[in-house]
C-alpha cells in the first residue's frame, strides 16, 4: 500500500493521474487498474488527466466513484449470491435529517428492493469482509469471490482517501491482505466529515507513507497562516510571491456592503449561524425525485395490477401535483388533500409524505447574508475570496484550541482557497471576545515573522 499526503493546492489529482499510469505500465494488460474518488467532478478531472496523456484511456483502466465501484464490482453480481437478496435500482433521494426517520426511510426503500446509495459501503463491506452473523457456507463462498476479484485486477488507486469511512477502510485493508497493489492520495487536514480513517491508515502503514509538501494555488504568506495550525510533517511551501491578506471588521463595514463592493470568487463561513446563512433550497428534481419515490411504494400498494412503468409515472405525476399546490396554498393538509383526492393513503403514507414537505420546502431570508459554507467549497479555488471567521474557528487560528478536530480542518481549508487575495471578515462576536488590537497583533506578528 503507498499512502500520498498533499495538502490543498498540491496537485492531488496531477499525481493520481501519474500513479495511474505509472501502475499501469507494471501491469498486466489483461487486469483492470481501477481508479476511485468520491465526487463526480473529481472523475473528470482524472479522466481529462489521463486523456491528455493517452489521447483515449485504455480500456483497462476504470474511474468512477467510490459508491460506483463498490455496487459495480462487489454487490451487483454477489451480494445475492451471499445473502439471497437482488436489488433493483439505487436511490440517490435527499434523505431526512432526523436519524429515525432516515432509517425507517433506508428501510422502506429495502423492502422494496431499492438501495439507498448512503449504505453501499456497508453492504459491500458484507460481501468482502464480513457480516456480524456470517455462517460457514457465506464465508466459503466469499473467499471464491475474492479470489474471482483478485484475478482481474491489476490494482486499485483511491483519490481523496480522507473521505474514506471505516466500512471502506475495512474493505482497503483486506484488499491490501489479499496483495492488491493500492495506491491512497489523500490529506486529513481536509477531512470534514470526522471519520478520520485515512489517520488511522496512516499510523498502521507508517512506512508507506509519503508527504508530499509543495502548494501550487496558494502564495507562500498565506501558507503562513495554514502552516501555523497544522503539523511540521504536512506543512506547506510555495514559489508563488506576493499575495494580499486583509482583515475587515464587522462594525467597521457589515458583510454584505463588503461583498456588494468586491468582486469575491469565493465567500464562505464556517457555517449558518446568526445573522449569516449557508442554506441553499433542494433543486426540484431533487424534491421531485425524493416524493415521488416515496408515493411509489403506496402506489403498489394501492394498484397492484398495474405495470412498473404506470406506476413510476403516476408516481412522478402526484409528486408533481403535491409540489404545486402546496406552493400554492403553503398548506400541507389542504396540499395533500388537493393532490391526492382521488387515492386513499394509508396513515402511515400520508404521515412520511406530509413530513417531507416540511423538510424539502425551505423559505430564503432576505434579511440574512447569503455565503457558502466552508464543505460545500472544498476543493475550489478564486483569486479573490471573503473568509467570515466565527468564534468556534476563531478559537483554532489565535491558538486558544489546538486539538485535531473536524472544526480545524474546516479552518485549514478556508485558509487555502485563494490564489492571490484573501479578505479575512472579523464577525462582531469575535472582536468581542478576542479584541481587535489582540486580534490585529496577531496578523501582523504571524504574517511579517
Amino acid at each position: 500500500m503507498q499512502i500520498g499526503i498533499a495538502g490543498a493546492g498540491a496537485g492531488k489529482t496531477t499525481a493520481m493521474a501519474d500513479k495511474i499510469v505509472e501502475l499501469c505500465e507494471e501491469t498486466d494488460k489483461n487486469k483492470n487498474i481501477f481508479c476511485i474518488t468520491f465526487t463526480n467532478n473529481a472523475v473528470s478531472c482524472i479522466e481529462h488527466k489521463l486523456r491528455d496523456y493517452y489521447g483515449l484511456i485504455p480500456n483497462n483502466i476504470i474511474v468512477s466513484t467510490i459508491h460506483s465501484f463498490l455496487y459495480r464490482e462487489y454487490i451487483k453480481p454477489y451480494y445475492f449470491l451471499l445473502f439471497g437478496k437482488q436489488y433493483e435500482r439505487i436511490s440517490v433521494a435527499p434523505l431526512p435529517q432526523n436519524p429515525g426517520y432516515k432509517n425507517a426511510k433506508i428501510k422502506r426503500l429495502e423492502d422494496r428492493n431499492i438501495l439507498h446509495q448512503t449504505v453501499i459501503p456497508e453492504r459491500a463491506k458484507w460481501v468482502v469482509v464480513k457480516k456480524s452473523d456470517d455462517r460457514k457456507a457465506v464465508k466459503d463462498k466469499r473467499e471464491i469471490i475474492k479470489n474471482a476479484f483478485k484475478e482481474y485486477c491489476g490494482g486499485i488507486c483511491i483519490d481523496e482517501a480522507q473521505d474514506i469511512d471505516s466500512d471502506i477502510q475495512l474493505i482497503i485493508e483486506t484488499l491490501h491482505d489479499m496483495g492488491i497493489s493500492l495506491i491512497l492520495m489523500g490529506d486529513p487536514k481536509q477531512d470534514l466529515k470526522g471519520h478520520k480513517c485515512l489517520e488511522s491508515l496512516i499510523e498502521k502503514y507508517t512506512d508507506s507513507v509519503d508527504y508530499i509538501g509543495i502548494c501550487h494555488r496558494c502564495p507562500q504568506k498565506h501558507l503562513v497562516l495554514s502552516n501555523s495550525i497544522v503539523n511540521i510533517q504536512e506543512q506547506q511551501h510555495s514559489d508563488k510571491k506576493g499575495g494580499l491578506i486583509s482583515i475587515c471588521f464587522e462594525v467597521d463595514k457589515p458583510c454584505s456592503e463588503l461583498i456588494n463592493e468586491e468582486d469575491f470568487k469565493l465567500c464562505y463561513i464556517s457555517k449558518k449561524q446568526g445573522k449569516f446563512d449557508t442554506h441553499k433550497v433542494e433543486t426540484p428534481n431533487n424534491i421531485l425525485f425524493a416524493l415521488s419515490e416515496e408515493i411509489e411504494g403506496e402506489m403498489r400498494r394501492l394498484h397492484p395490477d398495474k405495470t412498473e412503468l404506470t406506476l413510476l409515472r403516476v408516481s412522478y405525476y402526484y409528486a408533481e401535483q403535491l409540489l404545486e399546490k402546496y406552493s400554492e396554498t403553503d398548506d400541507k393538509k389542504k396540499a395533500m388533500g388537493e393532490a391526492f383526492k382521488y387515492e386513499k393513503l394509508s396513515n402511515k403514507a400520508y404521515g412520511v409524505i406530509i413530513n417531507m414537505l416540511s423538510y424539502n420546502m425551505f423559505a430564503l431570508d432576505n434579511e440574512k447574508v447569503r455565503l457558502n459554507s466552508i464543505d460545500s467549497i472544498k476543493g475550489q479555488e478564486g483569486e479573490n475570496c471573503l473568509f467570515v471567521l466565527t468564534t468556534d474557528l476563531a478559537a483554532y487560528l489565535f491558538g486558544e484550541k489546538t486539538e485535531d478536530t473536524v472544526t480545524k480542518n474546516r479552518l485549514y481549508v478556508a485558509l487555502t482557497r485563494s490564489l492571490d487575495r484573501l479578505t479575512i471578515f472579523i464577525t462582531e462576536e469575535v472582536e468581542t471576545k478576542y479584541k481587535r488590537k489582540n486580534i490585529i497583533d496577531f496578523f501582523e506578528k504571524t504574517l511579517n515573522d
